[in-house]
């Protein structure tokens, strides 16, 4: 599985649905690798060979309401080695939620992304679309909350809201070697979000939009599971995403990610948001 990131890199990023196609000539602090030791930060980690051999995704789905990994060996759908890696997790998402008037509101960031493509269809251009703050790990065995932490530094530097992350995840929901963290914010955290933000590389606006609203837009998925769980092998999803969800704000119309898309409704038909959001 590859970076989800939107700037360039020499490593490609089919499986996220970015193009990543040049080669970087200079080091973004955010990105720097540290796979090895003698990786240093001396270059970004999707520009590590090392990194792209070792960091290999477990397919499957599983909630965990403690926030403990499950571990492997190896992924047997893929046929891959996961000595290197035997959480399967290549990429950590964060679902930033308050609640406001007893409602509750999910912050949703714009990025510059490819939709996931359909078979036979022609390879999508770059959008604006709505998805999760995330990121990939930037050195071996780093923990995903170090990893999820570095993914709240993109919209926020306020140490307030930053500084106690680690301990604020809590649960988290595994689909195709993504994480995702529900993270609670109080009013006082959530506005530093919306105050002191500022469009960067990897995020360009960022948007709250109420649960009901959300849900509201959120396509049918019936018997979104492929296989059920086995004795050694996690349950499946089924990999054909329905419409595209669209959610409006401020007399604008957003499209969300496709892959964001379906961590939700993964989110819905698996855990339950009432369960996942649980302060």
């Amino acid at each position: 599985m590859a970076s989800n990131n939107s700037r360039s890199s020499s490593v490609s990023c089919a499986d996220s649905g970015i193009s990543c196609s040049t080669a970087l000539s200079t080091v973004t602090p955010q990105y720097a690798c540290y796979w090895t030791p003698n990786c240093n930060g001396y270059h970004e980690f999707d520009d590590c060979p090392m990194r792209s051999r070792q960091l290999r995704g477990k397919l499957g789905i599983y909630y965990s309401p403690n926030a403990v990994f499950k571990r492997f060996m190896r992924d047997q759908i893929n046929g891959l080695s996961l000595e290197s890696n035997p959480t399967g997790c290549t990429m950590v998402n964060l679902l930033i939620y308050k609640i406001e008037n007893d409602e509750t509101w999910l912050l949703f960031a714009t990025k510059l992304l490819r939709q996931k493509q359909q078979k036979n269809a022609a390879k999508p251009s770059q959008q604006l679309l709505l998805a999760l703050p995330s990121s990939n790990p930037c050195k071996k065995d780093e923990l995903q909350k170090d990893t999820a932490a570095r993914a709240l530094e993109y919209i926020t530097n306020e140490t307030e809201v930053t500084k106690k992350i680690r301990s604020r995840l809590k649960r988290f929901l595994f689909v195709d070697a993504s994480v995702i963290y529900p993270l609670f914010l109080n009013n006082e955290e959530a506005n530093h979000l919306k105050n002191d933000f500022s469009t960067n590389e990897e995020i360009r606006s960022l948007h709250w939009f109420p649960l009901p609203m959300v849900l509201s837009r959120m396509p049918q998925w019936d018997d979104y599971l492929r296989t059920e769980a086995a004795e050694k092998e996690l349950a499946q999803i089924k990999h054909n995403f329905p419409e595209q969800m669209k959610l409006n704000t401020d007399n604008q119309e957003y499209t969300m990610w496709s892959v964001a898309q379906c961590y939700l409704m993964c989110i819905r038909n698996h855990v339950g948001f009432d369960t996942f959001l649980q302060i």
